[in-house]
């Protein structure tokens, strides 16, 4: 059975979301903050984040070309360091793909 990759893609960017609303982070620097001090957080954000960005390689081409301002490599390639080069993770890297590339994938994918 195939998903649908955008409801797959909306599901883990919505648990992302929720996750900084419950530990009412909001911007770049309380991210960081957190999750040098907050493991489990961080692990949770790194897990949606990876799932986020292995799903973005499998969206339309389209929807790509109509959002230039995401940076689709950043976010594909986070995932592949999230997950297999988890030792050089930077947490700052990781708050740019969530507060730029992440939040405006969700824009996107809003009026899908």
């Amino acid at each position: 059975m195939r998903h649908d990759v955008s409801a797959v893609m909306k599901k883990h960017i919505e648990e992302l979301f929720q996750i900084l609303d419950q530990y009412g982070v909001t911007n770049a620097r309380d991210f960081v903050q957190k999750s040098e001090s907050d493991m489990v957080f961080q692990k949770a954000v790194l897990m949606c984040v990876g799932y986020i960005g292995e799903l973005s390689k499998k969206l339309d081409e389209a929807l790509k070309l109509q959002n230039p301002q995401i940076n689709w490599r950043r976010l594909g390639t986070s995932r592949n360091i999230i997950f297999h080069d988890y030792d050089i993770t930077d947490m700052g890297i990781v708050s740019t793909v969530v507060f730029r590339d992440v939040t405006a994938l969700r824009a996107a994918l809003s009026g899908c």
